[in-house]
Order: C-alpha cells, then structure tokens, then sequence
C-alpha cells in the first residue's frame, strides 16, 4: 500500500513539473499557423530537390574533371608554370651574378666571406635548407668557393643524403687534391656506413696533409677501436693529447685509452693531469677505481 502510495506521488510530482515547463508555452503554441508549417514542409522539400539536382550536376562536373584529357592539360599547365618561375628566377639570378661580378674583388670576396658566415651560423642552428640556399647563391657567385662545397656536403650528411655529400667531397679533390677537410668528410661518411678500413685510409690522408689536427687523430683512434687495434688508438690519442696538452676531451680519451692497454703508469699520469685542470670533473671517481684495478 505505501509503495503505492509512493508511485503515485512521484506521478503527481512528475506530471506538475512538465505542467510547469510547458503552460508558459501556450501563447507560443497557440500562435503558430498549421498552414505556415506546411508551407514550412514544403520550402524543406523543395531545398531538398535543389540540393539533388545540385549534387547531380557537381558529380558531372567532378567526373569531367577527372576525365583523362583533363589531367594531361593540368599537368601541362603546371609545369609550364613550374618552367617559367624557374626562368623567372634564373634570370634574376644572372642579374644578381653579372652584378656582383662588376663589384671590386675585395668587396666582391668580403660579400662571400659575409654570406658564408651567415650560412655557417645558419648549419650550427641545423636551419638545412635555408643553409643550403646560401650556398648555392654563393657558388652561384664563384663557382670554385671550396667552403661552399664543403659546408653543402656537411649539409646533406647530416641529413643523411650520403650520395650527394660524397660526389661534394670527390668534386672538391678535383678542385684541391690536398685538401685535409675533404678526407676527412669522406671519412666521417664511412663512419656513418660503418665502413672502418675506408675511414681509416681516409682519416690518415687528412692528418698527413693537416698534421697538427688534435681531432683528426681522435677520429682515427676511435676507428682503430673499431677495427681492434687499442694500441693503435693509444698512440693517435697521445698524439692528439700532445698537440693539445690542456684539453681536459684529449686527457679524458687519453685516459680511456690508457686504461683499455693496462698502461697504469700512462692512465695514473693522465688521470694527475686532469685532476688538476679540471677537478670537478665526474668521471674522476670512476677513473681512479678502474686505474686501481689495473
């Protein structure tokens, strides 16, 4: 009995609260007009037939354009727009060469040398393309510009474009077959294919040619790890040690190295010399317990 009771008076409570919403609405619904809702219905339909026959004519039109004969037309109009921008911007190029090529020639050499520069600062921001542009415009002004060459193949090894950074490197051999930076890119690219006995054969090029590069023998000695020669890799990071006493990087490898060959007294010696220079160095702890275990 008192759930029924109860059932009826949320029914009651129900029924007052829609009675509540919908009696303000009255006036509205009285003013509404039966035959604007038809006419209302009938706007609706007539859209709809509208949007049909619209449709229709889009799915014509949408299948003319995909006709074949309609492709080779806008591929002939693309790239003829493609060849006359090219045009366009060959021509301003010339402009811009035949005018630089009246400067001076210590203005036309500090116009590159500024160029360069920026193009430099450009790399070490990894700004690729924007690098490369100024490249290109520099050896658009002086086709033989070696810097420009190489910052261009630096560009496409670091964005893995290996072929390209190659034929760079080859092509400034041609231009300068002593050239160290060219051997040792070269080099670097072998690293990268993990291609050893290439990269050594290219990094002891580039250190007979440039023989006061510390890092040229550091590049070689972690080649020579590669190939498993740590004797080999002792000796070139004494070397590079050697032409740089006081770099805490040469002492570290050097001390690396030392420990790898169980050279106690060179890696002790080594280790003295780093403490010294650099002594909040981190890896002196570590260093000194795997000198002790030697």
């Amino acid at each position: 009995m008192w759930l029924t009771i109860f059932l009826i008076l949320i029914i009651i409570a129900c029924l007052f609260f829609i009675a509540k919403i919908i009696w303000p609405k009255f006036p509205l619904l009285a003013n509404i007009n039966l035959l604007e809702l038809k006419a209302e219905r009938q706007a609706r339909v007539k859209s709809a037939l509208l949007e049909k026959h619209f449709q229709r004519n889009f799915d014509f039109f949408k299948k003319l354009f995909h006709a074949p004969g309609w492709h080779k037309f806008f591929f002939f109009f693309t790239k003829f727009y493609k060849n006359l921008h090219l045009a366009e911007k060959k021509y301003y190029e010339n402009r811009r060469a035949k005018k630089f090529l009246t400067l001076d020639p210590t203005e036309r050499a500090d116009k590159i040398r500024q160029k360069f520069s920026q193009a430099e600062e450009l790399m070490q921001n990894e700004d690729w393309p924007t690098a490369e542009k100024i490249h290109l415009e520099i050896l658009a002004l002086d086709p033989n510009y070696i810097g420009a060459y190489l910052g261009l193949a630096k560009i496409y090894q670091a964005q893995k474009d290996y072929l390209h950074a190659q034929e760079l490197y080859q092509h400034v051999l041609k231009l300068d077959e002593k050239n160290d930076r060219a051997f040792s890119g070269l080099a670097n690219l072998s690293v990268a294919t993990e291609n050893w006995l290439d990269a050594k054969n290219n990094f002891q090029k580039s250190i007979e040619l440039s023989q006061k590069n510390p890092e040229y023998y550091l590049d070689l000695a972690a080649v020579e790890y590669k190939l498993g020669n740590p004797d080999r890799a002792l000796t070139a990071i004494r070397r590079a040690s050697e032409l740089e006493p006081n770099s805490p990087k040469y002492i570290d490898f050097l001390i690396e190295a030392a420990i790898i060959n169980k050279n106690k007294i060179l890696a002790l010696d080594a280790y003295n010399k780093l403490k010294k220079i650099n002594p909040e160095n981190q890896k002196l702890p570590e260093f000194k317990k795997r000198i002790q275990e030697i």
